[in-house]
């Protein structure tokens, strides 16, 4: 589908990778939901489809990559590499990601680093959808952040810093279902449970009010402002051939701090402390970040990955306009 959408090879697997990467651990706001999107966006020319990505820089432990307009899925793996390269070399890497757009689940870029025995940190750009405290207009993104440390397993945080992804509500809206109240507000800026009216008005609640707020604002300043990016009110996603968006990604090797046998006991001996706290009533586990995705992830490894007849039907129309063939669904 991505290549008759005109994305050539190397890119078309990138994002295809990732986007069942994503259902595969169970974030289906990230997943095939998105080929929708992306084949309107690049139909219409909002999305380069044939961008020259490129390293433009590189000096000491900090790179930039150019995503030319692209979708930022091969930039930001390539960013990764530069960082982790760099962090093995000096401890720490960093690179950024300029003049990109959507790029699926952050977790997919951070896992390769925790896999290599690196920290992976990555920050990202959305278009506005939270509004300061007071306001009733988005001037920063729900801007998510994702951190993996090295483990067995990993431990592995990737979150938005809305209360729930935009995705997950457009997942809503089209399977035709409500979403809980305080998720997101309508065009007057009071809590909405209508996912259509949510999408229109475009208005996310931030986690921790004024905290995730605040998280968003760091967050443009480090992967729009710093990488020469649209930043705010410019950020597009989705809609800025040019580029819309950008992202910052960081390696860190924790070798360089000390010995890494002690760094990963202090990391196994904190997770059995957390796994061992008392539970409250009615509670059957604790978590630890990633742990939820990862069960999901081995479930739908063996068992395959659930589709909505709604989504269903919407890829076999795209697949059919495409001239392409229609995916085979296994039935139970």
């Amino acid at each position: 589908m991505l290549h008759a959408c005109g994305l050539p090879a190397e890119d078309a697997e990138a994002a295809a990778s990732c986007l069942v990467f994503a259902n595969l651990r169970g974030v289906d706001s990230h997943g095939v939901l998105r080929l929708m999107q992306y084949a309107r966006a690049l139909a219409e020319g909002e999305i380069n489809a044939r961008p020259q990505v490129r390293l433009l820089q590189r000096r000491g432990a900090v790179a930039l990559v150019d995503a030319d307009g692209g979708y930022g899925f091969r930039p930001t793996r390539m960013a990764m590499a530069a960082a982790m390269e760099a962090a093995r070399q000096f401890g720490l890497g960093a690179a950024g990601v300029r003049n990109s757009h959507h790029f699926g689940m952050a977790a997919t870029y951070v896992l390769p680093a925790a896999a290599a025995g690196l920290v992976g940190m990555l920050y990202t750009t959305t278009e506005p959808l939270i509004a300061p405290p007071g306001g009733v207009k988005a001037r920063v993104g729900n801007n998510p952040y994702a951190i993996a440390v090295p483990g067995d397993p990993p431990i592995v945080l990737d979150m938005a810093l809305s209360r729930v992804a935009l995705g997950r509500i457009r997942l809503a809206a089209a399977e035709g279902r409500p979403i809980p109240e305080g998720w997101a507000y309508d065009g007057g800026g009071r809590p909405t449970a209508d996912a259509a009216e949510a999408l229109r008005a475009g208005l996310l609640a931030p986690v921790g009010d004024y905290k995730g707020y605040g998280l968003s604002v760091i967050a443009e300043i480090l992967a729009g402002v710093m990488t020469g990016s649209p930043f705010g009110l410019s950020a597009r996603a989705h809609a800025r051939r040019e580029g819309g968006v950008g992202h910052l990604a960081l390696a860190i090797d924790p070798s360089f701090f000390g010995d890494v046998s002690a760094f990963a006991a202090g990391v196994g001996r904190l997770a059995e402390e957390i796994y061992g706290v008392p539970r409250a009533e009615g509670t059957d586990a604790v978590y630890l970040p990633g742990d939820i995705e990862r069960g999901v992830l081995a479930q739908r490894q063996r068992d395959g990955i659930p589709v909505s007849d709604e989504l269903a039907g919407q890829l076999d129309t795209l697949a059919d306009g495409l001239g392409v063939p229609r995916p085979v669904w296994r039935q139970g």
